[in-house]
């Protein structure tokens, strides 16, 4: 926050206040809610809260995201605000890495770490699962893209709440 508030003070007083404003909301990011397949933009780069805090998600099916085409700088900080995903096997929520924002591609590799135990996933995979009956409110993902591929570091609380495969 203070390196918003510094460039804020720095630009006002380099202008005489002509850009005041300009850096009021600096240090926010984007937040957007999920609750339904989507295929995110990369205007939506930022946090994805999955779910409603205190109702279980995904009560009849699951749902899917995908991420867009890679592009250098995109960021997505996927968490459950749900406390759980409903005990039903087609309940899963998956985020899907593709080519062009709708066909699946392997460009996904990372970390997933379940249960305090790190897995490396150094192969390039399409889907990364928040699985159902196991994740859990605060499991997450943060994805971040090279502009080719995009690369995971995952946490869940459970063992196999969170899959890259």
């Amino acid at each position: 926050m203070e390196q918003g508030a510094a460039l804020k003070r720095s630009l006002v007083g380099a202008t005489g206040g002509y850009l005041n404003g300009l850096c009021d909301s600096i240090d926010k990011c984007n937040v957007t809610n999920v609750n339904a397949a989507k295929n995110l933009s990369n205007s939506e780069s930022g946090n994805i809260i999955l779910g409603v805090v205190g109702t279980a998600q995904a009560a009849g099916t699951g749902f899917n995201i995908n991420l867009p085409a890679p592009e250098r700088g995109l960021w997505f900080k996927i968490t459950l605000g749900a406390p759980s995903i409903a005990n039903n096997s087609n309940a899963a929520i998956t985020v899907t890495a593709t080519s062009n924002g709708s066909t699946a591609a392997n460009i996904a590799v990372g970390m997933v770490t379940v249960n305090e135990v790190p897995t490396n996933v150094v192969s390039g995979v399409d889907i990364l699962t928040f699985v159902h009956n196991a994740a859990t409110a605060g499991d997450h993902a943060e994805l971040v893209s090279d502009g080719t591929n995009w690369f995971v570091n995952a946490v869940g609380d459970a063992a196999g709440s969170v899959t890259l495969a």
